[in-house]
Order: structure tokens, then sequence, then C-alpha cells
């Protein structure tokens, strides 16, 4: 009896083909609707990541003009998509330098947007933001704006007269 009864019990212990099949189905279904949802969250993400970290790149740059006490600029070059410190006259070349001719000892880094990420050109020229040593752009130059697309999203980087940088 003992033999008849553990056996009946290792067949009710499993899961029956129609009922692994329709986890799978559910499953599928889920994934169907979840992986189109996370590709949209990523790609949002890194237009994000990258505007915030040119943000952070045009603030950085902003510092070091008042700690410096002299003109410092925030070069994107469009050939290069490179961007960074310029150091390079009193309004910069449009290239991000790697040093400083004053003090070659700091090594600076250079910035570059994500796989899939392109920035807005205004007349197809470099995008020149130069602060003051009270972090302010100097008279008579206006509010600068980067643009940033990607996947049909655009993300604003702007920069006002005072200093202040927004992403929007």
């Amino acid at each position: 009896m003992s033999g008849v009864t553990e056996t009946k019990r290792l067949k009710e212990a499993g899961l029956t083909m129609i009922e692994i099949t329709i986890t799978v189905l559910i499953m599928a279904v889920v994934l169907a609707f979840a992986i189109p949802m996370a590709s949209n969250a990523i790609r949002a993400y890194n237009l994000r990541s990258a505007a915030d970290h040119m943000a952070e790149r045009i603030a950085a740059v902003r510092a070091l003009a008042m700690a410096k006490n002299r003109n410092v600029t925030f070069s994107f070059n469009n050939s290069s998509l490179l961007y960074g410190f310029d150091f390079d006259g009193a309004e910069g070349d449009g290239v991000p330098d790697k040093t400083d001719s004053e003090d070659a000892t700091i090594i600076y880094n250079w910035g570059t947007l994500s796989s899939g990420v392109t920035a807005t050109f205004p007349n197809n020229v470099p995008i020149k933001v130069t602060f003051n040593s009270r972090g302010e752009m100097p008279i008579g130059k206006t509010e600068q704006a980067i643009g940033l697309r990607s996947s049909g999203r655009s993300v604003t980087v702007r920069v006002n007269l005072r200093g202040k940088i927004s992403v929007e």
C-alpha cells in the first residue's frame, strides 16, 4: 500500500504541460510590453545623462574662471564632438584643451556625447561659452543654448548672462 501512495504523491507534486505553457505565454506577453518600455527609458536616461554631464562641465568651467580670476571658455567643437575647457585667447578658439598654458601641471578632461546623442550647432560653428572672473558671461554676449537630441527626444542646456546653468 505504501508504494502506491508514494507514486500517487509524486504524480500530484509536478506541473502539467498546460500549466507550464500558460505560464510561459503570460511571461512572453509581459516581456513584449516591458522590453520597448525599458528601451525607451534607457534612451531617455542616456540623453538626460549627456545633458547633465555637459551642464556639470560648464559649471566646472565657470568655477575655474572665478577661482583663477580670469576668463575661461567652455568649448564644444562641431567637428571633433569634444567639449570642455578652452584656454586659448580671451574667448577660446573653439577646441577644448587638456592643459592651461598658465599652469601645465593640471590635466583637464574632455567630454564627448554618448552614442546616439547629437548636438545642434547654430550656423555649424563651435559653441563657446566664456565666463569672466565673476562667473558671468562678458558684456555684449547673449544667452547660450545647446540642443541635444536622441530618438526623437530633445533636451536643452542653457546658460544665461549671469552664469546660471539649467537643463530643460
